[in-house]
């Protein structure tokens, strides 16, 4: 979330005063609820509903109903520092934990695994940057500190998910929150660096990285955590990056084949040779998020094919799309308004796009 970008809603939201030539820093508010308080500024205030926004990153929404006072403490908002991050992540996870800082990471690992880990991430983190650059993108750096942890056991990490009022399935390894703007993992006996069976690290480092892509783009502008972008964007952005080609700097012959899923391009096929029924399952990924709660797998493989296509043969309008996004105000998004947002970037001919992505697949 752009920090200009916040204190410009703070000052539509509370009324904080600004400077002709430069807005003033915005004040915290402490807003108190049953049970507690929040303490954060202030980044949507309706008569129903509100979210505040803590120093940590951390966003509340809250009911207006639930509000019992609130009031505007005399100290101004500031993003958490990499420092007190880390304090604050290895004060939480105690002795058995090590915490290490890269770049804008925070990364917190049983004893002797940070290291590793960090390696990890600053790979994905320099062949993420260096795939938008060569492509015109300009990333916008973290606001805060994106906090990752690698839990010991997957109690642990099972433990915290519960926290975020989220069921996670057995085979899920990692997760990305973006209300805490967490990513959290568990570590996998015979995982990075570990020097056992690397069976195990083969099958989970799609997961990991699709859900550490999904940290960086909700901090880097691509998404925004209080807009509702279509899931087949969300997701298929994030599925693109499990192909290691797409983002590991050491691969020299990088191609756009190389870069394709070979497991999705090969499960879309029978959809791909019925040409009536893939646009009806484009436009049905187009105007809701219906079709990942009706067939998950269906819907993840083509979010993966119409992003993939997109961010390959159409790079400037959907870095205009992603510009489109951002600019939405907090609320739903309508069937209507996804529609006609995509068909005024991408064209109005969703039967020509099903045409253009099955020549790519089939390549």
């Amino acid at each position: 979330m752009n920090f200009n970008f916040v204190l410009a809603l703070a000052v539509v939201c509370c009324g904080l005063s600004c400077e002709p030539a430069r807005a003033q820093p915005p004040k915290l508010l402490d807003v108190e609820v049953p049970g507690g308080h929040f303490v954060g500024l202030p980044i949507h205030w309706s008569s129903y509903d509100a979210v505040v926004l803590e120093p940590t990153g951390q966003l509340h929404v809250i009911d207006q109903a639930d509000v019992q006072n609130h009031r505007v403490l005399p100290l101004d908002f500031a993003p958490q520092t990499l420092a007190d991050a880390r304090s604050r992540l290895q004060s939480e996870l105690g002795p058995r934990y090590e915490t290490v800082v890269y770049g804008p990471y925070v990364i917190a690992a049983p004893l002797g695994q940070a290291e590793r880990w960090r390696d990890r991430f600053s790979a994905l983190l320099s062949g993420y940057l260096r795939y938008f650059e060569v492509r015109g993108w300009t990333l916008r750096r973290p606001d805060f500190p994106l906090c990752v942890t690698v839990y010991a056991t997957r109690q642990e990490f099972v433990s915290y998910t519960a926290s975020q009022l989220q069921q996670i399935p057995s085979s899920v390894v990692g997760s990305y929150f973006p209300r805490s703007n967490r990513c959290v993992l568990y570590h996998i006996e015979g995982g990075v660096g570990s020097g056992g069976p690397a069976t195990n690290w083969a099958e989970t480092e799609a997961t990991i990285v699709h859900e550490a892509v999904h940290q960086l783009a909700y901090n880097t502008g691509i998404h925004q955590r209080l807009s509702m972008d279509p899931l087949w964007f969300v997701e298929g952005l994030a599925s693109m990056f499990e192909q290691p080609t797409v983002y590991d700097l050491r691969q020299q012959q990088s191609t756009i084949e190389s870069r394709m899923i070979r497991a999705k391009q090969l499960r879309l096929q029978p959809i791909l040779e019925q040409p009536e029924i893939f646009v009806q399952q484009l436009e049905s990924l187009v105007v809701s998020d219906q079709l990942f709660a009706r067939q998950p797998d269906l819907a993840y493989d083509l979010g993966w094919a119409l992003t993939f296509y997109l961010a390959e043969r159409m790079p400037t309008e959907f870095r205009q799309y992603t510009s489109q996004l951002t600019a939405r105000p907090y609320g739903d998004y309508s069937s209507a308004e996804r529609l006609r947002d995509f068909r005024s970037t991408f064209g109005g001919d969703l039967s020509l796009l099903a045409v253009q992505i099955t020549r790519l697949l089939h390549q």
